[in-house]
């Protein structure tokens, strides 16, 4: 058997291991209230408008523009303005027309100023403008040319800038309206 001074170890011991283990374990903590926010996530593909019928000319223009206070500029490819060719066989506009003509125009809703989405008739805050080709359009919602697009001049590079920030939370927008005209259209094999 043990030894009266054996099981007093084995107490002690045992005890020690006890007070140690009981130190290691967590004290639990009452459930931690979660917190949490939204975040808007989009998809647009390319916007394309067909020329009038008969002919083999469209015009992509920006699918979309997003501002945050952080992120004043959009430039390159995908907010300029193209000329491209509608044509099914897929021949470019070169082999297609000998000359071509288009003009256009845009137009902003709300005078390239947002409206609170949402709220429609509220005022228009903040202002942004929109270069295309060195063309500076801004201000005022009445349509403005955009430059003349040809053969030699199918493609100008965009420039979006938000010029003054909203200042009060939410969510804004305008909405841009594109008119493209054609003016002058011979085609290769007439």
């Amino acid at each position: 058997m043990f030894t009266k001074n054996f099981t007093k170890k084995l107490v002690s011991v045992t005890s020690a291991f006890a007070i140690i283990g009981a130190l290691t374990v967590p004290a639990m903590a009452a459930p931690a209230t979660p917190v949490s926010g939204t975040t808007s996530v989009f998809y647009t593909s390319e916007n394309v408008i067909v020329g009038p019928e008969g002919s083999k000319w469209g015009v992509k223009i920006p699918s979309g523009v997003s501002f945050t206070n952080n992120d004043k500029t959009k430039t390159g490819d995908a907010y300029g303005i193209s000329l491209i060719s509608m044509a099914a066989d897929q021949k470019g506009l070169e082999e297609i027309y000998t000359k071509l003509e288009v003009s256009g125009t845009v137009q902003s809703k709300n005078g390239f100023k947002f409206e609170k989405i949402g709220a429609p008739g509220t005022a228009k805050v903040g202002q942004y403008e929109y270069k295309v080709g060195g063309t500076l359009l801004t201000v005022d919602d009445k349509a403005q040319d955009l430059p003349v697009f040809t053969l030699d001049n199918p493609k100008y590079d965009g420039e979006f800038t938000l010029k003054v920030p909203v200042s009060a939370e939410g969510k804004y927008s305008d909405t841009l309206t594109f008119t493209f005209t054609e003016k002058a259209a011979v085609f290769a094999n007439s």
